[in-house]
């Protein structure tokens, strides 16, 4: 198993801000559960603003939400989860997440979420000033589109105060409506500040060699065997060691069958299904030998029909991995990103394989060749090997790197290309920046008055005291 964790972190642009439903805090840190669901009570003992900026009040609402995305930045960026964390009891990793949360930590938080509020008002003044405005038929079409999302969670069965904590930020239907109106406006000042910015080749490139597994796709198939059968925890179990050895036999059953697939596709052979019946059980001929289902599959047809994981029978096990889009299984996101061309992209090899020669064959041992086999002679595949978890053996191998120099439009004008992605987020990014810079250039005008110093000490006490 993979002892090594790649945990590559994407920078989120803590001041930008988005018109769609707020759903970062639904797929948030497991210790913000008790944050999202307290803002909702919170608000409801507040109805009033915190302090204005250039007369425009900042609602109560409106801090708390900054407050939740001040904190989650800080503890997605500077929360540095020690190896043994998977492990650990849920009170022992709440305990590591509340001292995190050091005095210093919740005073930066809170100073973090009072600017940002006082940008996205100075922001929405600026914007208002050089006459951008949302018309009567944008703001009812916004309104529609909320209430529709808004309604659909509903329907799928989520109470009203969890709609309201994980996907509008803590705010009720009301004022998470009258906060998109504001978000949409600067977004259409930021549009048209983005027509105005060009980057060049070399700048898109420059971000993209700085992080390329942030955007780089990497094409892996993988076989999965679950060894069905639970790892013991607790060693002190008058039945622990029977547990143990049941655990560790499913494993090797698992981990030879594993074996057995790598070895007959890497040598070029293929393998069949068998017949069951409803017990599950091989259906066997008159001589006692298990009756073919399907023969000669391919290594995906194998996949399709066998494969523990169920979405594999129309996926053929395929998935594009990269630090955005990581596998659910660690193990095999950290073998994904492991992979890279050689030297005349013909070939994926292993980073650490980079410089290794390939071994020659031992004598006398001779590949079989099948139809699958010549047709992917020159492939730029790997070939198979074992990726093991505590749970599952997988038998994967990487067959596509879609990086910068490969990468294309899906179709004319989707604009959907790595190079794309880059200058998308490269515009937003100095949009950001210029947007804060007009704000700061206005000085005192944009400064945070009519304070209320009480009230968001009450405020952020009572996020805090959640953690």
């Amino acid at each position: 198993m993979a002892d090594k964790k790649i945990n590559k972190k994407n920078k989120k642009n803590k001041k930008s801000y988005d018109n769609k439903l707020i759903t970062w805090i639904s797929v948030g840190l497991g210790a913000f559960v008790a944050v999202v669901l307290a803002i909702v009570l919170i608000i409801t003992l507040t109805t009033g603003y915190i302090a204005k900026v250039d007369g425009l009040k900042i609602y109560d609402y409106e801090y708390l939400y900054f407050l939740q995305q001040a904190m989650y930045d800080m503890q997605e960026e500077d929360f540095e989860k020690p190896e043994e964390f998977d492990e650990m009891t849920t009170e022992e990793q709440e305990k590591l997440y509340k001292d995190f949360w050091t005095n210093e930590r919740k005073v930066a938080a809170a100073d973090d979420a009072l600017d940002a509020a006082r940008q996205f008002k100075a922001q929405y003044r600026l914007a208002r000033a050089k006459g951008y405005k949302l018309s009567s038929e944008e703001k009812n079409n916004l309104k529609t589109n909320i209430t529709q999302y808004y309604n659909q969670y509903i329907s799928y069965g989520y109470s009203e105060e969890l709609v309201e904590s994980y996907f509008l930020g803590g705010m009720n239907l009301s004022e998470y409506k009258d906060f998109a109106i504001i978000q949409s406006t600067i977004e259409k000042y930021k549009t048209d500040i983005k027509k105005e910015m060009n980057p060049t080749d070399a700048e898109l490139r420059a971000i993209y060699d700085e992080n390329p597994d942030d955007y780089r796709k990497i094409g892996i198939r993988s076989f999965q065997i679950d060894v069905g059968v639970e790892k013991p925890t607790d060693d002190k179990a008058q039945d622990y060691q029977t547990k143990l050895d049941k655990y560790n036999k499913a494993y090797e059953e698992a981990k030879k069958y594993a074996q057995e697939i790598v070895d007959t596709y890497n040598s070029g052979k293929t393998m069949s299904t068998y017949k069951k019946d409803d017990k599950g059980e091989f259906i066997l001929d008159k001589d006692g030998n298990k009756t073919v289902d399907q023969e000669n599959l391919s290594f995906i047809d194998y996949i399709k029909a066998e494969s523990d994981d169920s979405s594999s029978s129309t996926s053929g096990g395929l998935s594009e991995i990269n630090n955005a889009q990581p596998s659910t299984i660690e193990e095999i996101t950290d073998y994904a990103l492991s992979m890279i061309w050689n030297a005349d992209r013909t070939k994926i090899i292993k980073k650490a394989a980079e410089d290794s020669a390939k071994p020659e064959a031992k004598a006398g041992e001779e590949k079989e060749e099948t139809k699958e086999e010549s047709k992917e002679e020159n492939t730029v595949m790997t070939e198979l090997e074992i990726v093991e978890t505590q749970t599952a053996i997988f038998v994967v191998r990487a067959e596509s790197i879609t990086d910068y120099e490969n990468s294309k439009e899906s179709q004319e004008g989707a604009a959907d290309s790595i190079k794309d992605q880059i200058e998308a987020k490269w515009k937003e990014d100095k949009a950001v920046e210029k947007l804060e810079a007009l704000v700061n250039e206005k000085g005192d005008e944009y400064k945070v008055t009519s304070k209320k110093e009480d009230v968001i000490k009450e405020l952020n006490d009572s996020v805090f005291s959640t953690m």
